[in-house]
């Protein structure tokens, strides 16, 4: 049981973070899905195919109050790239009154520990490099790392969230019996926020070993709303300032509270018998 704050009580109440169970929940879930990433239907999982994926092998958890509400999902099916079996993990949500309350974070908790009941040692997910919330949650308290970024990796989007963009994403690899990389060296600035919020790239040599820090805003979305324009500099600014890090061999390997990304070399590649991704 998770325990989370709540405004309306005294004592917070707690929360049952396990796999779905029955066909209310699994509706539950897909009724989540609706409301979060609003009403492009093609962004709603059906509750059949929540159902099915984790009889074969997926995972559907669900993070419920004592009455029975669901307050946060996630879900995650098979996969296997390069010859390496893992978890695609393709949406979580919380309900935004318990957002901040650590329940995103105790589902993926969840879904590592079933992950690794089952025998899976990697999880990956696609991220939008511009949230900063998500980035910190990833590579800083899961400790994951980002060494693919792919431009428009969804093409046109139309939900509440993505509108009008690019669909850029890092995709998270969450590697489960690993430690997190430390990265080593003074960093460098290449990306970061001006006085006015908009993006400051510098052009820099990048040499093998060098740690870069890119700046993203504290909160895309409202630079969305208050400015298409901006946000779509951001998008192009931060994706020519990611690409030039990875072309260097630099990889995410954390982000930090003021907003930054650290890039720094990737860990070494895992041996023959292991993951070979």
């Amino acid at each position: 049981m998770w325990p989370v704050p709540s405004p309306a009580t005294t004592s917070p109440p707690l929360v049952d973070v396990r796999l779905v169970r029955t066909h209310d929940e699994f509706a539950a879930c897909e009724a989540m899905s609706r409301d979060i990433w609003g009403a492009a239907e093609r962004n709603v999982v059906p509750r059949e195919l929540l159902l099915t994926m984790q009889q074969n092998g997926g995972l559907v958890h669900g993070a419920f109050l004592p009455a029975g509400q669901l307050v946060g999902f996630c879900f995650a099916f098979l996969g296997r790239r390069d010859g390496q079996l893992r978890l695609c993990s393709h949406q979580l949500g919380v309900l935004e009154a318990f957002r901040g309350s650590g329940i995103g974070i105790a589902l993926k908790q969840a879904q590592r520990y079933d992950a690794l009941r089952l025998g899976v040692e990697l999880v990956t997910w696609t991220f939008d490099p511009l949230e900063a919330r998500n980035a910190y949650i990833n590579l800083h308290r899961l400790g994951c790392i980002a060494r693919v970024y792919d431009q428009d990796h969804y093409g046109v989007m139309e939900d509440e969230l993505n509108r009008g963009l690019p669909s850029d994403r890092f995709e998270a690899e969450w590697w489960l019996r690993r430690t997190k990389p430390i990265p080593v060296g003074d960093p460098v600035v290449m990306l970061r926020v001006g006085g006015n919020g908009e993006p400051l790239r510098e052009q820099l040599d990048l040499s093998r070993g060098t740690t870069v820090l890119i700046s993203v805003p504290p909160d895309f979305q409202a630079v969305k709303r208050a400015s298409l324009e901006l946000a779509l500099r951001w998008r192009m600014e931060s994706r020519a300032a990611f690409e030039a890090a990875l072309a260097a061999g630099l990889s995410a390997v954390d982000f930090r509270r003021d907003g930054a990304y650290v890039m720094a070399l990737p860990p070494a590649a895992p041996s023959v018998s292991g993951p070979d991704r």
